[in-house]
């Protein structure tokens, strides 16, 4: 039986690790709610704060997050980029409904590598009724820049209720 199986996969596991499983399994059922929320549980994925113009997140590069070279997967920083470009729109926009990326181009500078803590800046550089562009950056705990981004993102507004 399925949950025998994975009863018997888990029994050796540290508790550090169940309890990542746990809260990947929480994330799973809470994205019926909010779509993303495994991807960002994943990734650790955290707002930080808001200065004018410009709004930071963090992520933490853990052993899942990295390509066969033990460093970062770059689609990885991609999706980093993505998600903190978007929790941005909702940010400056409370009447959108959808951010939608139209295109992103991320220019990587220099890998990450496990344990890294990563804080992306993101900086608005337009904000129109129906497009917003986005520059960001991604640096390490040293102050290394991994990667920048530019991004332009379609809004799509809430539809007023008749």
């Amino acid at each position: 039986m399925l949950i025998d199986d994975i009863l018997t996969e888990l029994q050796d596991l540290p508790g550090t690790e169940l309890q990542a499983i746990l809260n990947l399994i929480r994330a799973k059922k809470d994205t019926y709610h909010r779509p993303l929320a495994f991807v960002q549980e994943l990734m650790g994925f955290e707002f930080l704060n808001e200065t004018e113009n410009a709004f930071s997140y963090r992520m933490k590069v853990t052993d899942d997050l990295v390509n066969r070279y033990g460093l970062l997967h770059g689609g990885l920083t991609t999706a980093f980029l993505d998600t903190a470009m978007a929790e941005t729109a909702f940010k400056i926009d409370n009447t959108i409904d959808r951010a939608l990326t139209l295109n992103i181009t991320v220019n990587f500078i220099r890998p990450g590598l496990p344990d890294d803590e990563l804080v992306t800046h993101v900086n608005v550089i337009q904000n129109s009724r129906v497009m917003i562009v986005f520059q960001a950056d991604v640096k390490n705990g040293e102050g290394d820049t991994l990667a920048t981004a530019m991004a332009h993102f379609y809004k799509q507004h809430k539809r007023k209720k008749s």
